[in-house]
């Protein structure tokens, strides 16, 4: 009996191209990314819901961002866990309902994480842009408008992806590529025009006093924390731009891709963990939500005006 098993590891463990330190690896960051991120960005979700002190339009942004990530960490990620030990079954029933499920989650968040992310920055690109008529262009109704159309682009997006229909690969490839080369192309522009409006602030302020208000000292906080945001997800999506071409160029194309497509997809799994806990470190706001939901009372006295 253990020997069948011992025959089928190795199998699955050959089949996948892996070494097996690489997949038990894998295995436990996937867990503890699962863990992290289905608690951080549940907690994201529960806050926005609950306090009437995030009801901004980036807000309800990143209430859809976080939902999207929340789906990668609570489902995708032990689908994958399970896939990296039973690889061989995979193979032999590609269309199996596990199979098609985990690429329907993966592709699904991932292209909402995306979606999200360039809809969260063309709202601070107009908070910059026209801050007098921000109230006036972004409003609710239309932010929920927006959130429905990304969740109605990225269902559509996993099943085609999930099937296998048509040249939806390279579909969804491109549309990943330029959305997030928009969002790239969108904070150059944030970062200096909020250079600009800046230094007028500063002249202002010399000759005039004082003139910047509350709100805008809260848009500007709000503008660096989503900066940092997409840092972080810059970083961990910028291997997977460039994993195709180096593969690509390679003679070896299939063992190149075996054995370090996992560790690419698995980077951008951490960056879905990493959103909220980046929201406690940069928002007041956001730190004192997550502390009343815990019942750490340590940050509970804190003002909450950011």
């Amino acid at each position: 009996m253990s020997t069948t098993n011992g025959t089928g590891a190795e199998e699955n463990i050959s089949q996948l191209g892996l070494p097996p330190e690489s997949v038990v690896i894998l295995s436990i960051v996937s867990a503890l990314t699962s863990v992290a991120g289905s608690l951080g960005n549940a907690l994201v979700m529960i806050a926005v819901f609950k306090s009437q002190t995030l009801r901004s339009i980036p807000d309800y942004i990143i209430s859809s961002l976080a939902f999207s990530d929340f789906t990668v960490c609570f489902i995708f990620l032990p689908l994958m866990i399970h896939r990296y030990n039973h690889y061989t079954k995979y193979l032999t029933h590609v269309d199996s309902a596990v199979s098609i499920a985990t690429s329907f989650f993966g592709h699904c968040s991932w292209i909402a994480s995306v979606t999200n992310m360039f809809v969260v920055t063309i709202d601070r690109v107009i908070a910059v842009r026209f801050p007098l008529k921000y109230t006036h262009i972004m409003t609710v109704p239309k932010a929920l408008c927006a959130i429905a159309l990304v969740w109605t682009i990225c269902l559509t997006f996993g099943a085609f992806y999930a099937r296998e229909i048509g040249a939806s690969k390279l579909i969804i490839l491109s549309y990943c590529i330029i959305l997030m080369i928009g969002t790239w192309a969108m904070y150059a522009y944030i970062f200096f025009a909020a250079k600009q409006q800046e230094n007028k602030v500063q002249t202002l302020n010399s000759s005039a006093g004082p003139l910047v208000s509350a709100e805008q000292k809260a848009e500007k906080k709000a503008t660096k924390t989503i900066f940092t945001v997409v840092g972080i997800y810059t970083l961990c999506w910028l291997p997977l731009l460039l994993f195709p071409i180096i593969v690509f160029s390679s003679s070896s194309k299939n063992e190149l891709y075996k054995r370090y497509f996992p560790w690419v997809q698995t980077l951008l799994t951490i960056n879905s963990a990493l959103n909220p806990y980046v929201y406690c470190l940069r928002s007041r706001k956001y730190r004192y939500q997550f502390a009343k939901l815990l019942g750490i009372r340590r940050y509970q006295n804190h003002p909450v005006d950011e």
